[in-house]
């Protein structure tokens, strides 16, 4: 049955919304506005780490040619560094090898020949003593098998006995810090008149007239992060 109201519009009964739906339309509000706002939060953070990406790679290709031109400077310094170190060791190393070989020749026995010479460069790894250690080595005759004329011959090359000779073995000695004994040993040598030799090896370390400097710390490249 159809009822129709006839009452006025202002006498007439307004039904109220019920709260569950009341509590429903709420929830619904709530959950698009905090979706619009997550959304909205989403979309910046996204926008802000997209600028940051794109000024980062601005950053890299600006810095990039800078770190390559210091990794060029570098290796020049570091060449530079190296040549320095060169000359220094040759510096304190020094020697004149024509007056030093005058010298020897001149207080060399009769009775000694060398069969080699020869100047040995080795690296040093002495606490404090960095850089390069000259060593003269000779290889030695001497006539005859006197072990005497064996020890006097060393004891003519560091000085104790000393000739008439415009140089000595003191002047010889002195830029070498010791003098090495590798003992001997006894080859037939026909060519001399005694048919026996005495065959012996010497090595004099030179001294360093100062000691080398360690060479300075290279500076280290901020990391330049990759694209």
């Amino acid at each position: 049955m159809i009822e129709i109201n006839l009452l006025p519009l202002e006498m007439r009964k307004v039904d109220h919304t019920s709260l569950r739906r009341l509590l429903i339309m709420v929830s619904a509000v709530i959950l698009v506005s905090g979706s619009l706002i997550g959304l909205a939060l989403t979309l910046k953070s996204h926008h802000a780490e997209a600028v940051e990406k794109v000024n980062a790679t601005l950053e890299v290709n600006r810095l990039e040619p800078v770190a390559k031109e210091y990794d060029v400077l570098s290796a020049e310094l570091k060449s530079i560094e190296t040549r320095i170190s060169t000359i220094e060791e040759i510096q304190v190393t020094r020697m004149r090898w024509g007056q030093k070989l005058d010298e020897l020749y001149t207080i060399l026995p009769e009775y000694v020949w060398f069969d080699k010479l020869e100047l040995k460069n080795t690296r040093s790894m002495v606490a404090g003593q960095n850089g390069n250690v000259s060593t003269l080595l000779m290889d030695c005759y001497l006539a005859g098998a006197d072990e005497k004329k064996y020890a006097e011959f060393r004891r003519v090359l560091v000085g104790e006995i000393v000739g008439e000779a415009p140089y000595t073995g003191r002047e010889f000695f002195k830029d070498f810090d010791s003098l090495s004994d590798s003992g001997w040993q006894r080859e037939t040598f026909a060519s001399t008149e005694e048919g026996v030799a005495l065959k012996f090896e010497l090595e004099l370390p030179v001294k360093s007239l100062t000691p080398p400097s360690a060479p300075p710390k290279a500076a280290v490249r901020p990391v330049v992060a990759a694209k």
